[in-house]
This record gives structure tokens, sequence and C-alpha cells, in this order.
């Protein structure tokens, strides 16, 4: 691999990230580090699809059925539902996001900024008697009988949502042993509480054959770049699958 191209690929991605890398790798070269630096991106980029389902599904679903339940669509500003600091807090944290940007405070721009972490906290224990478990079968209706519980789903959504900000934070997740087993979690959440949302998913989602045909075709790529530059001055994209 060329001098310069490594250097400034490393000066880019910063020596301390690439330590996150290597720590994996029995082999630290640049020739194998990049590849899995470049697969870690695609793998990345291959679960938004089911992360970004599950983040608007979800959201969704809780609005519609606490709109119902509590009789107003601002059902977020009662505080005998909302009723703990944090949660608060970050309610009124986008009230003020919204003002901001001049735009009014109407029910869906509210619901559309709370963060994933603000939906996933309400399936914690202290909403035990306030939300659930009355409204887990309109929220979660396709989530199996015998283990649909608060508890349960709570477990599963914290898991997935540590997924979601290692992916969105750019963290490395090719080495995790169970990848595939969270996707296919992950997915089947989705189907718990949409499964039009899943079909559109399965559409998009390429995480089976990224993960499938692993860092090879990044080393492949990244090994091109290594040969004289007479022979092959431009490496060419690596082939999606």
């Amino acid at each position: 691999m060329q001098d310069n191209f490594s250097a400034l690929l490393r000066k880019a991605i910063s020596q301390e990230r690439l330590d996150a890398y290597s720590q994996h790798c029995a082999d630290d070269s640049d020739l194998n580090l990049f590849p899995h630096y470049a697969w870690n991106i695609a793998l990345c980029e291959s679960l938004y699809p089911a992360l970004h389902g599950l983040e608007v599904a979800l959201r969704n679903s809780v609005h519609d059925a606490a709109s119902d339940s509590f009789g107003s669509e601002f059902w977020f500003d009662n505080p005998d539902v909302i009723s703990h600091a944090r949660e608060r807090g970050t309610i009124s944290k986008v009230n003020v996001k919204l003002a901001q940007k001049g735009k009014p405070r109407e029910a869906g721009r509210v619901v559309a900024e709370l963060s994933f972490g603000f939906w996933t906290t309400l399936f914690e224990a202290r909403y035990e008697q306030i939300l659930w478990p009355s409204l887990l079968k309109t929220v979660i209706p396709s989530m199996p009988r015998p283990i649909r519980t608060r508890k349960t789903l709570s477990t599963r959504l914290h898991r997935i949502r540590h997924m979601r900000n290692r992916v969105f934070h750019h963290e490395p997740i090719w080495h995790w042993h169970d990848l595939a087993r969270q996707h296919s979690e992950l997915c089947e959440t989705v189907g718990w509480i949409n499964p039009a949302m899943l079909d559109m998913i399965k559409v998009l989602d390429r995480f089976p054959d990224v993960h499938r045909l692993g860092v090879q075709p990044f080393q492949q790529a990244f090994a091109a770049m290594a040969e004289p530059e007479r022979s092959n001055p431009r490496p060419s994209a690596v082939e999606r699958p």
C-alpha cells in the first residue's frame, strides 16, 4: 500500500480509533486494519434500514396507543403519565428546539424529535403501572403472548439501543460473535410492532450478505492498492452484494 495513502488514511481515521480495531486483530498491519474498518462501515450501513424501521414504528405505535388511552395526543405533557424528571427534561429540550427553529409545537413534531432512548426508557419498571401491561398488546400486537411482557421487551430494546449507539457513533461491531443474532432479533422486533414495516425492510436489508461475505472483499480491494501504480492506477470500488 502506498505510504502516502496509508498515512493520510490513518490521519483521517485517527490512531485512537484504529486502536479499537487492532486490539481485535492479530495482524494490525494497514492491509488488515483498513479492510476491517471498511467492513465495519458496510455492516453499520446495512443495519440502518432495520434500525430506522424499529425507531419509527416503535415511537408511532406507542404514541397512537397512549393517545387513545389517555384521550389526548399530548399525553406526554401529562405529569401523571411522564412523571420522571429525566424524561420530562427530554421533552422540555425538544420544546426549546422546536421554538428555536420557529416550528409549531405539534404532537407529531414532538414525537419525531424525541430520541430512541426516550422511547426505550418508557419500558423500564417505573412505568409498569402507568403504561404497562395495559398498552402492550396495542403497541406490540404481534409479539407472542407467552413472552409479551414489559420486562422482556425492555431487555430486548435496551440491547438494540446499545447496538444502535455503536452503529451511529461509528464504533466497531464487526467482531461481535452474536451480531447475526442481534440483527435477527432487531428484525423480529420490528415485525412484532408492524409486519408491513418488516416487509419493507426486507427489500432493503443487505446485512446477511455483508456479514456472510466478511472482510475478504475489502482485503482484496485494499490489496489492489498495494500493487504498482502502473498496473492498477485507481482501485475499483468494492462490489456490493
